[in-house]
């Protein structure tokens, strides 16, 4: 088990990292989520067990991802159990190393959960978590998992669906970043 030194050395790292990239993005400027928040495993797999968003919402949300450009979804590489995963397609050259495992930026769990996992600057990571829209994975400071890997409650409303989007829409653009906060040339975003 790592100590309680290590793990803030570790974050001091990789925030220092981040701060080229994170450089380029203005802010998401989110609203506190309205509710407390859901209950969630505490391990690996990481999922949502109250609070989840209806049926038709998550299709809805599921079917929006196969829009963006650049994009394929296909099973996650990265999630224990099944799920949709959010690929950068082979067409993207540059990539920022801190935001993909072999080209998965994020996942969407079936429904009933309805959660994501998403990449995201660690700005908007510390965003999420303290408006109440998500939390860091339970493993993410342990060396296994990297902090700025978080999940990303299930939508619950048309309004939470659209907040969802633009911050898968914000993990796309920190993926498709090369990894000293260029924006990609290759594509268009």
């Amino acid at each position: 088990m790592t100590g309680y030194p290590e793990i803030i050395s570790d974050l001091l790292i990789q925030l220092l990292k981040y701060q080229k990239t994170e450089k380029s993005m203005k802010e998401l400027e989110l609203s506190d989520r309205e509710d407390c928040a859901p209950l969630t495993t505490a391990t690996s797999p990481h999922k949502q067990l109250s609070q989840n968003g209806a049926h038709h919402i998550h299709r809805k949300l599921v079917l929006w991802t196969h829009t963006i450009s650049f994009v394929e979804i296909k099973p996650s590489i990265i999630s224990k159990s099944p799920a949709h995963g959010l690929f950068l397609s082979e067409t993207v050259k540059l990539m920022n190393p801190h935001a993909i495992v072999e080209r998965e930026f994020g996942h969407i769990h079936p429904y009933p959960d309805g959660s994501l996992h998403l990449f995201l600057p660690m700005t908007d990571a510390k965003e999420i978590v303290v408006k109440g829209w998500g939390e860091f994975h339970p493993l993410a400071f342990l060396k296994e998992i990297p902090s700025n890997f978080i999940m990303l409650y299930s939508p619950r409303s048309q309004d939470e669906l659209s907040l969802v989007k633009r911050i898968i829409l914000r993990s796309y653009s920190f993926a498709a970043m090369s990894a000293n906060g260029q924006r990609n040339t290759h594509v268009n975003i």
